[in-house]
């Protein structure tokens, strides 16, 4: 069977991979984001909502397992009311009609979505063949004339209004392909009788409705958080992967945690986010300070502002070249961390930065050794207008006994460096060759030379 591209699927731009102790900081982080207490007479906190489905033996049913326990694992208090099909009163099949069957169907898939989307005492709720999984059967039945065109029209208004009411926070839609879902079914069955759902017609048929359906989700409702999964060839350790690359990126954004926050406690997530940093800084580093007066002809250079700051530098045993540091600046604290540098003379790492509360700053230095703390006063300068390509910022560090510095910093990529250009702006503002100096102000202090 050729490959099914659905229309309205997407992914996230995220981690690659995730390993345990990844995963188990960010849900804690979104834990604390979510579990808040509240009055009674207060509107509960919203829960996070996720809607599973897809075609059979895709790995939903084992997929949502792991995923549940990977959230009680972290204590959060989840719920995975079973399918409709298994509720008692569905199951029994009490008519012959199929409209009333699947009314049945539909009236709980909405008794979840409206009774769980906030709920006081889950953080989490998975739902297995929600509201789009009930569009397919809509879809499949008009096929089979068991529906209307009519009465199936009057379902989707209804469902569409529902998804517009933005209550699911994420949407799992796992397929596999048609030969690896029969494999995954008949091969250790005790008959090889094909099943009513389970033959390579049905298969077929279940892709192509589904294709129908996001067809008409992305006019009437567009944009909605549905992810693909295509589970052919993974075992459930790689298809919860997979689930977690969706998902987590969604639900921090839902909810609002900070991804900062996240990385400043992570280091292997700080090295891999710096790494993905489309740019790195490319600085010259030069003894002394501009020529007064050669900075005051320059007009195109402007002044902003002269602080004091104090830079904790951090140990990192298991990143050797890579600086981590805390900045206090003005009453202000920052967290930085550069990768290793990729060029001797002008640097060239990969920064991460964000600032963070006095409190997380010391939590962060209990957990590194101090390499040194380095104080001086900076006065910030820049040339052009950040975003057009010729920006270039020059910071006049003094250090008092220890001498003045200057750096000059431009922003790099693999296909645009301004090696020549720095050495232009340096010489212009009087510095020549002897001036420039090699190596970071760590690499500087560590000699001794601050």
């Amino acid at each position: 069977m050729d490959t099914v591209v659905f229309p309205v699927t997407r992914s996230f731009d995220v981690f690659d991979e995730l390993s345990e102790e990844e995963l188990s900081l960010i849900l804690q982080e979104l834990f604390n984001k979510i579990d808040v207490p509240f009055r009674r007479s207060e509107t509960v906190p919203k829960t996070i909502f996720v809607d599973f489905f897809g075609t059979p033996n895709a790995g939903k049913t084992a997929t949502t397992e792991k995923v549940e326990q990977l959230f009680r694992r972290n204590k959060f208090n989840t719920f995975c009311p079973p399918e409709t099909a298994e509720i008692s009163e569905v199951r029994s099949k009490t008519g012959p009609n199929p409209l009333v069957a699947q009314a049945q169907h539909l009236i709980g898939v909405e008794d979840y979505v409206l009774n769980h989307a906030f709920h006081p005492r889950f953080h989490a709720v998975i739902i297995s063949r929600g509201l789009i999984d009930m569009l397919f059967w809509y879809e499949r039945g008009v096929r089979h004339k068991e529906y209307s065109e009519v009465h199936r029209e009057s379902i989707q208004n209804q469902v569409y209004d529902l998804l517009r009411q933005d209550l699911v926070d994420s949407f799992i839609f796992f397929t596999c392909d048609v030969e690896e879902a029969l494999k995954r079914e008949y091969a250790k069955a005790v008959t090889q009788q094909r099943g009513s759902k389970m033959n390579e017609k049905f298969l077929a048929e279940a892709f192509d409705c589904y294709r129908a359906v996001f067809e008409d989700l992305n006019i009437h409702v567009p944009n909605l958080p549905i992810f693909h999964i295509d589970t052919t060839g993974l075992d459930i350790k790689e298809v919860t992967q997979e689930v977690a690359r969706c998902l987590l990126p969604t639900l921090w954004n839902r909810f609002e945690v900070s991804i900062e926050k996240i990385l400043t406690k992570s280091l292997s997530l700080l090295r891999k986010e710096a790494a993905r940093t489309p740019y790195f800084e490319e600085q010259l580093k030069l003894w002394g300070q501009p020529d007064g007066d050669k900075l005051g002809r320059d007009p195109e250079w402007k002044y902003i502002r002269t602080s004091k700051q104090t830079d904790t530098y951090l140990r990192l045993e298991s990143d050797p070249g890579a600086v981590l540091r805390i900045r206090k600046e003005d009453g202000v604290y920052k967290f930085m961390y550069k990768g290793r540098a990729e060029d001797r003379l002008l640097s060239h790492r990969r920064p991460f930065s964000a600032e963070v509360s006095e409190e997380e700053a010391r939590e962060v230095i209990s957990k590194y050794s101090v390499i040194a703390e380095i104080r001086k006063t900076r006065s910030n300068y820049q040339l052009g207008e950040e975003g057009n390509g010729k920006f270039f910022t020059m910071h006049i560090d003094n250090f008092g006994d220890a001498g003045v510095y200057t750096e000059i910093r431009a922003r790099g990529t693999s296909d645009v460096t301004h090696t020549c250009e720095l050495m232009d702006l340096a010489h212009k503002l009087g510095f020549n060759l002897r001036n420039v100096v090699e190596g970071s102000y760590l690499d500087l202090a560590l000699a001794h030379k601050l």
